[in-house]
């Protein structure tokens, strides 16, 4: 095997486990979404989006890019102490941060809701919230480390334990106690803090206990562009959601929000585990004279893989949506091409990225999260006024459009990848194609359609082959890989 396929197959070996183990953390949401749906009403759900909508306004803010941050200056040095000081002053700072911030608005809780909530009673739901949000950022500081190590394996324990506690935790929450949004929350909340918990305490065990300024200060500086980033981008991806709350109502949100859990599980499975495999393995590549090859194959592969599970979103979603959810929420089925093609787009921005934060000019970031921010509320206020929840969909492709395109084309600047543009633009008019098929199986019966959705995938699967978007020798490579793997061994006994 070549050294550069050697390296892209150690890049999916570490992303395949990262799959695992958010798919395990995904798990737990969609055993519970059969729950949610039939015990909270359309408008409940949508206060529950918009909690998760505020818990993401603030961390971002008080993430300051820390987590981030602590990734990209481990590399930076060569010594083990050095190294660890890195994650443990990082750890303390992202607490004492995140533990301030929530302080401070927690000052605020009440004309907050008041405002966002028009007079609904939440009980407890806020300070649930604040609460998992000193949890959640210091834990990004330890997976952080643990993505650095490439111990992949620890990620899916903790994940496994999450899931466990979750389903546990939120299905007495509501089954037992019927404790509504207020349950949900105070069960997410004990979920994060036992993942808090565990990669903690690995982080600290492996790290130690130290503060260093001198490591801290080009921690912060780097993270300042990355900071005023978060913040625009948290615009550009929470406006729909805001603009669809006050233009149209929370049950249209509620629906919405179904839409995006099911067409975002395209980056929850895919996604964040190739970003959490990638972000550290494109650090150790660079210094290849094959590093574009390296990324440029990393980019066809993922958009295929992308490609399946959306196009399984979209094909078998909707009579999913019909068996588990109350028939308030079948509309959600409606607007999963666009939610998902936006999803996808969304994923394949993130290696595209790296000759920018190879460089450190993370204020292109902050430049290109600006357009992508302006873009969403020129596009959303007039679309969501005009065709509601439609509206939204739209607004957020077109978001996502403007982000992986000025993202390509500035990082070109500081690391040229010649990307395979005819193979990719052979699978997207592969995936346009079944997507509108898979479509007009709606109008059949059951009996009918559910068999036709599994022929288009199978024909989606030959398309790719037959046109060479993934090449034979590829395939026949893969084989040799999963039989070397998984089955007989090399020069066993036919």
């Amino acid at each position: 095997m070549s050294s550069t396929a050697s390296e892209v197959g150690r890049f999916f070996k570490h992303s395949g486990i990262y799959a695992i183990g958010n798919a395990l953390n995904r798990v737990g949401a969609f055993l519970l979404l059969p729950i949610y749906t039939r015990l909270l009403s359309p408008a409940e759900y949508g206060t529950l989006e918009t909690l998760y909508l505020v818990s993401t306004v603030v961390s971002g803010v008080l993430g300051v890019g820390i987590a981030h941050a602590t990734l990209r200056f481990y590399f930076d040095y060569k010594d083990a102490a050095d190294r660890r000081s890195v994650v443990s002053t990082n750890l303390i700072a992202s607490l004492v941060i995140s533990v301030i911030g929530v302080l401070v608005v927690s000052l605020f809780a009440n004309p907050l809701a008041a405002w966002l909530f028009k007079g609904q009673s939440l009980g407890w739901a806020i300070q649930w919230m604040l609460a998992t949000i000193v949890f959640e950022l210091a834990s990004q500081v330890g997976l952080a480390y643990v993505r650095a190590v490439e111990r992949s394996m620890l990620f899916i324990v903790v994940s496994f334990v999450k899931l466990v506690v979750q389903v546990i935790a939120n299905s007495v929450a509501l089954m037992h106690f019927n404790a509504g949004v207020e349950g949900v929350m105070a069960g997410n909340c004990l979920t994060v803090a036992l993942g808090f918990a565990l990669l903690s305490w690995v982080s600290l065990r492996d790290c130690g206990l130290r503060f260093e300024w001198a490591k801290l200060m080009p921690v912060l500086r780097y993270s300042l562009p990355l900071l005023w980033t978060t913040m625009v981008g948290i615009v550009a991806s929470t406006a729909d959601r805001f603009l669809l709350q006050s233009l149209v109502s929370l049950e249209a949100l509620g629906i919405y929000a179904l839409a995006l859990k099911l067409s975002k599980l395209a980056s929850d499975l895919v996604g964040e585990p190739i970003n959490r495999a990638y972000g550290a393995f494109r650090f150790t590549i660079m210094e290849r004279d094959d590093a574009g090859t390296i990324q440029a194959q990393v980019v066809r592969y993922l958009a295929v893989i992308l490609s399946l599970i959306g196009l399984a979103i979209v094909l078998f979603a909707g009579d999913a949506l019909r068996l588990i959810a109350a028939p308030a929420y079948w509309e959600a089925a409606r607007y999963l091409p666009w939610l998902v093609g936006a999803a996808v787009l969304q994923v394949l921005t993130y290696p595209l990225q790296t000759g920018i934060y190879y460089q450190k000019k993370s204020s292109s970031i902050f430049h290109i999260a600006l357009a992508a921010c302006v873009a969403g509320l020129v596009l959303g206020v007039p679309l969501i006024w005009a065709f509601g929840i439609l509206g939204a969909c739209l607004s957020v492709l077109g978001v996502s459009i403007v982000s992986v395109v000025m993202t390509d084309r500035i990082s070109q600047r500081f690391f040229p990848v010649h990307y395979e543009w005819r193979k990719l633009g052979t699978l997207l008019a592969l995936v346009i194609a079944v997507a509108v098929a898979g479509q007009l199986a709606d109008r059949l019966p059951l009996l009918w359609s559910l068999p036709l959705r599994f022929v288009l995938s199978a024909a989606f699967l030959v398309g790719i082959v037959a046109t060479r978007v993934i090449e034979p020798a590829e395939l026949a490579a893969a084989r040799a890989k999963l039989l070397q793997r998984f089955g007989r061994p090399s020069g066993a006994a036919t």
